[in-house]
């Protein structure tokens, strides 16, 4: 029995008595980390997506090199997206962290004008 002063009760082992085991609430399951993953995943997708793009490009392969650099920027403004998704909602921060930063920063647009920038100096 228990008189409501459980603070103060010595435990042997941090067993939860059998009486008490019944008042506990079931802990939450754990939120899903797929999210985040998945915005990583297509961080990743974008910037190979990109490489490729540029390969096609400096081979001469005009039209494929510049329908892959469109889908270069679709993929990252997805992945900023699913990024937000998963940090706001906490499923992955890490990877959407990495997601945000990765679909801001290596953007074929934010390259070429950081590039361009660069070279008006």
């Amino acid at each position: 029995m228990s008189d409501g002063l459980d603070i103060f009760e010595a435990r042997s082992g941090g067993q939860v008595p059998a009486e008490d085991a019944i008042d506990e609430e079931p802990s939450p399951a754990s939120r899903p980390r797929w999210p985040g993953a998945l915005a990583g995943a297509i961080a990743i997708l974008m910037v190979f997506t990109w490489a490729i793009a540029l390969a096609f490009l400096a081979q001469g392969f005009v039209e494929v090199g510049i329908g892959l650099s469109v889908s270069a920027v679709l993929l990252s403004i997805l992945a900023v997206m699913a990024g937000i998704a998963a940090v706001v909602g906490r499923w992955g921060r890490g990877w959407g962290i990495a997601a945000i930063v990765v679909g801001v920063i290596l953007n074929p647009v934010v390259v070429l004008g950081g590039l361009s920038w660069l070279g008006a100096m």
